[in-house]
């Protein structure tokens, strides 16, 4: 039972990392310090202690950057999903998903296969 834990331990601590990674790369395109001025603001305005806690708030930094980007938002939105999918190794095709669904989808992909046992 522990085994299955730690795995699950492990496999949510990369997908938040993944995460993490993904949206500083995805808003290095404005440049280091816009860049780590945003996602100080974001950190600031939820309470949060790290980014990788962006994982869990998926819905509230989509809507802060389309708060802050308006119409902008899009792009820095598609550069982050972008690198999300190269991050697991998945050739990225352009969609019009969105971070929120991007974050689920790869939260899924990442989960350990539940087995009849569990």
């Amino acid at each position: 039972m522990a085994g299955k834990l730690e795995e699950k331990t492990m496999e949510y601590k990369a997908f938040r990392k993944i995460v993490k990674d993904s949206v500083e790369a995805g808003l290095s395109v404005l440049g280091e310090g816009p860049k780590n001025a945003i996602i100080a603001h974001f950190l600031k305005r939820h309470n949060l202690r790290s980014l990788e806690e962006v994982a869990e708030y998926s819905r509230e930094f989509e809507e802060f950057l389309k708060t802050v980007f308006g119409l902008g938002a899009a792009y820095l939105i598609k550069a982050i999903v972008k690198r999300m999918y190269e991050n697991i190794g998945i050739d990225y095709i352009s969609t019009e998903t969105g971070f929120i669904e991007t974050v689920l989808e790869i939260k899924k992909m990442m989960s350990p296969a539940k087995s009849s046992k569990d």
